[in-house]
């Protein structure tokens, strides 16, 4: 959703004296940071709480780059979709989460989740096994350094905007 799209819900909202939305659910992570143009300081500036999901962006970010022999690359039809978005920068991306999550001895999706938490975020997570349980615990352990938060970041190139 587009922040004029939810600019308007909240008016409408607001003229027909019913509550106004308080948070917004939206799909954030080292290879999709669109909501970050318009929707997340929109939501900041008028206090509306920010709830990003996904942070490991559907497990891509949970393994290296060529590993996709889950059940889930074959039946998720939006992880089909943002695999059509995929670029070379996604895969440097990826990489990137390998070789810091390396450094630190720590998992990928760990990293990945405690870089959304760097940003000030509390996400939404899959916790499909006990691993992403304790992943996502560890990952409140684990510090991101302004210089590692730039490396994961300045490959990313803009995308599409997500529609689901």
């Amino acid at each position: 959703m587009t922040a004029w799209e939810f600019q308007q819900l909240q008016t409408i909202a607001e003229s027909n004296k019913w509550h106004r939305f308080i948070s917004m659910q939206n799909y954030h992570n080292l290879l999709y940071r669109e909501e970050e143009r318009e929707m997340i300081p929109f939501c900041n500036s008028t206090g509306v709480g920010i709830i990003p999901w996904s942070p490991i962006a559907r497990g891509i970010l949970a393994r290296p780059f060529d590993s996709r022999s889950t059940i889930r690359e074959k039946t998720d039809s939006f992880l089909k979709m943002i695999r059509n978005w995929e670029t070379e920068a996604d895969k440097v991306i990826v990489e990137r989460v390998q070789e810091v999550a390396r450094k630190k001895g720590i998992s990928m999706a760990t990293l990945a989740t405690a870089w959304s938490l760097s940003k000030g975020f509390c996400p939404i997570l899959g916790m499909n096994s006990l691993e992403r349980i304790d992943e996502a615990c560890a990952s409140l352990g684990v510090t991101i350094t302004d210089e590692e938060s730039r490396y994961l970041q300045e490959a990313y190139i803009a995308k599409p905007m997500a529609r689901y």
